[in-house]
């Protein structure tokens, strides 16, 4: 909803449940995971650009990471997680 304008984020923090967290926590929590973004997607650049990474080996990895829905329930969240990490070390090479 905030993604898309319909609310602002004000809006947003006083209608999600209380979870015990303060707002001052719930930012500091978002800029921290948007750096650790940031983060790998620099070090997957360096390693396409050293040699680690084919370029192709990362678009295909990307490609199928995009098709998990939204929606896995946790019973299946550690299957896909545990497919990604097959995938991805079977794409790096060191």
């Amino acid at each position: 909803m905030v993604s898309k304008g319909e609310i602002n984020i004000a809006t947003a923090l006083k209608k999600r449940k209380d979870s015990g967290i303060s707002r001052g926590t719930h930012y500091r929590i978002l800029e921290q995971g948007k750096k650790n973004i940031v983060e790998s997607l620099f070090t997957v650049a360096v390693g396409v650009q050293i040699g680690l990474l084919k370029w192709e080996d990362v678009e295909k990895l990307i490609s199928m990471v995009s098709t998990i829905p939204p929606d896995v329930d946790e019973a299946r969240l550690s299957e896909v997680t545990a497919l990604a990490k097959v995938l991805a070390d079977r794409i790096v090479m060191l």
